[in-house]
């Protein structure tokens, strides 16, 4: 067969170029450590690489974002907890308040005290997280959450949102809180209701003092037939028997004007839930001759005012019970007859001269701020008289339950966002073992094995020397050498 000359260099040169072409991608795989260079080297494990490398990425970013979500829950805890102990710090001067023995300008050095953990409250609520965003305003991140109008009138502007961040790809995290939820939003009261003083003027003219009562049958308090809202009025006579020291009695009302559902009206209001008077026509029982004329129930100081049917309520009266008691210590109401000679009360029953307590359900609008301004004005207010000291105990009662209501509140927000950091956590370290895993995936279909790619390296550099040595020999194959 007859090889032209022109053919034996074309293909010469061919089979050069092959080899060199081969070593250089060799040379390139040893240099950059990586098999696959080009879709055109393995277009299965490219498309899968492709696939890995978005996730990898996807989860890099997840991991930031992780990282980001700690450092503010991290933040706004850390600030939760001095609300916490500020809290502390307010109840325990409340406690210290509760002193007797204390004067009208103790009480006002204590106010002063009062003013400076109220600003503190203030600057705590309107905290930032170092970038400009406010942690307690919900998603308003750029809005002041508070804003103080007047003492104890604090206005919250921010939203019942939570910002939130994707930390994995099924979970966003809420980041920041509610300050309303925090601040403004605790239940009042017991949890379930709030006995108070009559605060109408002139008020109490007693020394009685409400204790914040419990719930004794949870099912009964919550019957939607029964109303929630009632009035334990007193009424003080004089005792023949024992002159200057005064029959105390008392009545439980009714005070809800419409049922539960806002607009039908209790047929029961303002009637006695012991004996069923009605007080609309007369606010005040008659007086009955030869009589003390006093109230349905004796009054027992500190002893258990409970809203059911007892034994010494008429038996025409069906049974009835609300689930819930309270007492009441000191001596509310004032004398307001003087009796004759026939133990007969000769005198006229005002009913502004009647002390009287209510009860009202609770609700979630406990204030921290508003229950700081009720604190500060009754250590302003402070009188040692019976009836002040009592007051002020009253009002300090409500304050102290108020506090540890809020307190509460906080203490499960910080109990919330430690849930959520204790997840973050969790997600952050199976992102790190998906980092792995991923790079792992990606180094099993990119990377080159380094001693396969050396053996190939070392066989492609003997195959181009031989074709080179080769070329060279044919490269003399021609007639003229031998004509010449």
């Amino acid at each position: 067969m007859r090889i032209a000359t022109t053919t034996i260099y074309k293909q010469g040169a061919a089979e050069l170029q092959r080899h060199q072409s081969v070593q250089a991608k060799l040379q390139n795989q040893l240099s950059t450590g990586r098999r696959v260079l080009t879709p055109a080297d393995d277009p299965i494990s490219s498309a899968k690489a492709l696939d890995v490398m978005q996730a990898k990425e996807l989860n890099d970013q997840y991991a930031v974002n992780s990282k980001t979500a700690d450092s503010a829950m991290r933040l706004s805890e850390a600030t939760m907890q001095q609300v916490t102990e500020l809290l502390h710090d307010i109840y325990s001067l409340a406690v210290k308040a509760g002193n007797p023995s204390q004067t009208v300008a103790e009480k006002k050095l204590l106010d002063a005290e009062l003013q400076g953990q109220y600003k503190q409250m203030i600057s705590l609520a309107n905290a930032t997280d170092g970038t400009g965003s406010y942690l307690y305003s919900g998603f308003k991140g750029t809005t002041q959450p508070f804003t103080e109008t007047s003492f104890g009138n604090v206005q919250y502007f921010g939203d019942d949102g939570q910002r939130q961040m994707q930390i994995s790809g099924s979970r966003q995290i809420p980041v920041s809180e509610s300050g309303y939820q925090i601040f403004q939003a605790a239940r009042t009261g017991n949890g379930s209701f709030v006995s108070s003083a009559n605060g109408v003027a002139p008020g109490n003219s007693g020394s009685g003092v409400i204790s914040p009562g419990e719930v004794v049958d949870l099912t009964k308090w919550n019957d939607p037939t029964h109303s929630q809202k009632f009035k334990v009025e007193f009424q003080s006579v004089n005792d023949p028997a024992n002159p200057g020291k005064p029959l105390i009695s008392y009545d439980l009302i009714d005070n809800q004007p419409f049922l539960a559902d806002g607009v039908t009206a209790n047929t029961n209001f303002n009637k006695s839930i012991v004996d069923g008077y009605d007080y609309t026509a007369v606010p005040v029982r008659p007086a009955i001759p030869g009589t003390l004329n006093n109230y349905p129930r004796a009054y027992l100081p500190g002893g258990d005012i409970e809203f059911k049917k007892i034994a010494s309520d008429p038996i025409a009266m069906p049974a009835w019970d609300y689930g819930i008691k309270m007492n009441v210590t000191g001596k509310p109401s004032v004398v307001i007859g003087a009796l004759g000679s026939n133990a007969t009360p000769t005198g006229s029953v005002s009913s502004s001269t009647l002390d009287s307590f209510n009860i009202d359900p609770s609700r979630n609008n406990g204030d921290i701020f508003q229950t700081m301004k009720v604190f500060s004005d009754a250590l302003n207010a402070y009188q040692t008289s019976p009836t002040g000291m009592a007051n002020f105990q009253n009002q300090l009662n409500s304050v102290l339950q108020n506090t540890s209501n809020v307190l509460t509140n906080v203490l499960s927000s910080q109990g919330s966002m430690g849930a959520r950091m204790a997840e973050t956590q969790s997600v952050q370290n199976t992102n790190g073992d998906l980092k792995v895993q991923y790079g792992q995936t990606l180094s099993g279909l990119q990377d080159l094995d380094y001693a396969e790619a050396l053996s190939d390296f070392s066989l492609t550099q003997t195959l181009l020397e031989a074709s080179r040595k080769s070329f060279s020999q044919v490269q003399g194959l021609s007639l003229f050498q031998y004509i010449s």
